[in-house]
């Protein structure tokens, strides 16, 4: 009895490593973007869409690596294939004709003109012209970089490597708004103290599931991802 007991444990014990061993594993790429995606002090990914991830891919039969890289080197691994997946927006130049978008909006990105004192509300793209502002290097800002790289628009516009720097130099003034997302601006606001802040809200951009085309079964991955996630999304599984 005891032997047949240990036969049907062992069984068991392989069948859930198979189950394991079978699952596509993706290479996920992130960027140093608190408090979404970002690599915590024991150097392990952790973030909001890091934690979503855990719950996502196992229920999808998926599991995932994930490295961090500079948000112009991950497009570009995503459209040669270097990378498989990543989650955020799906506006980036490189991913044009690359990458398979899920239709799941699994995060919003709440972009946010910040200034010092009273200033123009800025709205639109075109209210940048003339204006001076402090944007980060590398992010496409729902699409509007191109628009503010573009010299006939006039927007002056300083590159800040990190988010603490970016709020620093509107504190010296060396420009009058920083153009920058809600939940990373309010961390590094944490440490910065400007008393005569003031800020509108601009726009929010939509995060998906993006998949490489390279990768041999990326339109079946981003399915099945889309449909884990609104499953766990429609039990409350998910916020």
């Amino acid at each position: 009895m005891e032997w047949s007991k240990s036969i049907l444990i062992l069984f068991f014990v392989v069948l859930l490593q198979c189950g394991s061993a079978g699952a596509t594993t993706l290479r996920l790429g992130y960027i140093e973007f608190p408090p979404y995606t970002y690599t915590n002090d024991k150097g392990v990914p952790s973030g909001i869409l890091i934690d979503l991830a855990k719950q996502v891919y196992p229920e999808a039969g998926l599991s995932f690596v994930a490295t961090s890289y500079p948000v112009r080197r991950l497009a570009s691994y995503i459209g040669s294939g270097d990378l498989d997946i990543w989650m955020g927006l799906k506006t980036l130049p490189e991913f044009e004709g690359k990458s398979y978008v899920g239709r799941s909006v699994i995060a919003e990105l709440v972009l946010r003109a910040y200034a010092r004192g009273k200033k123009p509300a800025i709205s639109k793209k075109e209210d940048l012209s003339g204006k001076s502002i402090i944007i980060m290097r590398g992010y496409s800002y729902g699409g509007w970089i191109n628009y503010i790289d573009d010299p006939k628009n006039r927007v002056d516009h300083i590159k800040a490597n990190k988010h603490e720097a970016a709020f620093n130099m509107l504190l010296a003034g060396r420009a009058d708004y920083v153009l920058y997302y809600k939940d990373p601006s309010e961390k590094a606001l944490q440490k910065i103290r400007i008393p005569d802040l003031t800020y509108n809200q601009i726009s929010a951009f939509p995060c998906y599931f993006v998949v490489s085309k390279k990768h041999p079964e990326g339109s079946e991955i981003v399915e099945r991802l889309d449909r884990a996630f609104e499953k766990l999304k429609k039990k409350g599984v998910l916020p």
